[in-house]
C-alpha cells in the first residue's frame, strides 16, 4: 500500500509541476517595457438571453447548420461595403448556395464568435464582436497593427515550429511586418505572420493567434424579441 501512496504523491507532484510550467513558460516575455496589451472583453453574459443565443449560434456554426443561420439573418444584413442584396446575395457571396460545406463563412464566423465583444447601445440590444474590433485603441493604425489573442503565444525566429523560440507574448498589440511581399504566408503546414513588438523585438507567429481590427466582425440586433445578424464584414 505504501508504494501506491508514493505513486499518488508522484502523480500529484507531476501535475502541479505541469500546471506551474503552463503558468510560467520557460521563455522570456517579449513584450518588454513598451508592451501594450489588449485583454479580452466579453459582455455577453451580462444579458443571459443573448448569451444563450450566442451559445446556440456557435453550436450551429460548428455543425454547419445552414437552416439555423438563415433563421438568424436580418433581411437588411450588410455583408459587404459594396452592394448588398439581402439573404440571397449573402448566400452567393459566401457560396453557401452552391458549396456550403466548403464555404469559408463557417471558420470566419466561428473565430468572431469566440473572441468576445460588447453591447454597443445603451439598451443592450446590439452586440458587436470581436473585442479586437470594438476595443482596439484609436491611436494605432488598424491596417498595420494587430492583437495577439492568446496567452503565452510563442514567437519563433523563423516561420516554422522547429525554429528557435525567441519568447512569448500575452495579448500584446504588435506591428505587422511584410515577409518578402506578403503579410501572411504558408510555411511548414501553417500560415504565419511576421510581427514586431512595441519594444522592437521581431519574430514569427502562427496567424491563428493574430487578429486585426479590420478582420471580420459581426453585429447582432434584437428585433421583435429575436436576435439577428445585421452586419458581417471585413475591411474598411
Amino acid at each position: 500500500m505504501k508504494w501506491l501512496a508514493r505513486v499518488g504523491v508522484i502523480v500529484i507532484v507531476v501535475i502541479l509541476f505541469l500546471v506551474w510550467v503552463r503558468q510560467n513558460p520557460p521563455y522570456p516575455d517579449l513584450g518588454g517595457p513598451g508592451d501594450i496589451k489588449l485583454h479580452p472583453v466579453d459582455q455577453a453574459d451580462e444579458v443571459p438571453e443573448f448569451a444563450e443565443f450566442r451559445a446556440a449560434l456557435i453550436e450551429a456554426v460548428e455543425d454547419q447548420d445552414l437552416d439555423f443561420i438563415l433563421d438568424c439573418i436580418d433581411d437588411t444584413l450588410r455583408y459587404t461595403f459594396g452592394l448588398n442584396q439581402g439573404v440571397s446575395g449573402f448566400l452567393r457571396y459566401w457560396e453557401l448556395d452552391t458549396a456550403p460545406e466548403q464555404s469559408a463563412f463557417w471558420d470566419e464566423m466561428l473565430q468572431v464568435l469566440r473572441l468576445g465583444g460588447v453591447f454597443t447601445d445603451p439598451n443592450r440590444t446590439i452586440f458587436t464582436a470581436p473585442y479586437v474590433f470594438t476595443s482596439f485603441p484609436e491611436n494605432f493604425d488598424p491596417f498595420q497593427y494587430a492583437v495577439i489573442v492568446e496567452q503565452n503565444v510563442k514567437v519563433y525566429a523563423e516561420p516554422n515550429f522547429s525554429a528557435q523560440v525567441k519568447g512569448v507574448l500575452n495579448y500584446s498589440i504588435v506591428k505587422l511586418v511584410p515577409y518578402g511581399d506578403r503579410y501572411e504566408f504558408a510555411e511548414g503546414g501553417a500560415v504565419w505572420r511576421q510581427i514586431t513588438t512595441n519594444s522592437g523585438k521581431t519574430g514569427f507567429v502562427p496567424d491563428k493567434y493574430v487578429r486585426r481590427p479590420i478582420d471580420y466582425r459581426a453585429s447582432f440586433a434584437k428585433n421583435n424579441g429575436r436576435w439577428q445578424l445585421i452586419f458581417f464584414v471585413a475591411g474598411d
